[in-house]
């Protein structure tokens, strides 16, 4: 793979205003493919992407932000374009959005709108939301404590968390 010829193509496309090739850019930036890793210059294009309402970009803004790369760190930042993503359902920043308000960054912590929006990833089959969610029905914070439920998506995250299989050993013992 030659990711410096790719990011030369796909500059082109990205400067005529396509988002996803401006995520694409973005991304390659963030990444280092194809040139040096430059977080400035992946800021620039997931800000062009995002600002057209392209959700993927929105919710790399917000993990921008939310770590400090290529900005500074800003939690409220953060879940702006958390928010903006995961409203136009975007699992992976309706996965963050649920940590925002679990660990009260950028907002106050708030379990019941962490489980909210766990579940709006979990349904679309975003493991660590389906995991953290069957946590949370386990322990009964943020959602009644429910057994099956917890059961429920423990199993179905247990494919891809290792976690999960000696969650689902402990609950099984209850």
């Amino acid at each position: 793979q030659d990711y410096g010829e790719a990011l030369k193509w796909l500059l082109k496309v990205a400067e005529q205003g396509f988002p996803r090739a401006q995520h694409d850019v973005a991304s390659m930036y963030y990444e280092g493919q194809g040139v040096s890793r430059n977080y400035r210059d992946a800021m620039k294009w997931f800000r062009k992407a995002a600002a057209q309402e392209y959700a993927p970009s929105q919710g790399s803004l917000g993990h921008m932000y939310r770590y400090g790369l290529g900005v500074p760190g800003d939690f409220a930042e953060a879940v702006k374009w958390y928010r903006r993503a995961a409203e136009k359902g975007n699992p992976t920043a309706q996965f963050n959005l649920g940590s925002m308000y679990m660990n009260g960054e950028g907002v106050p912590k708030d379990f019941a709108q962490a489980a909210k929006w766990y579940r709006d990833a979990a349904e679309q089959g975003y493991a660590t939301a389906q995991y953290n969610l069957g946590l949370m029905h386990i322990e009964g914070v943020g959602v009644p404590r429910d057994y099956v439920s917890a059961y429920m998506w423990l199993l179905l995250a247990e494919p891809v968390q290792e976690e999960a299989k000696v969650d689902i050993e402990t609950l099984k013992r209850k």
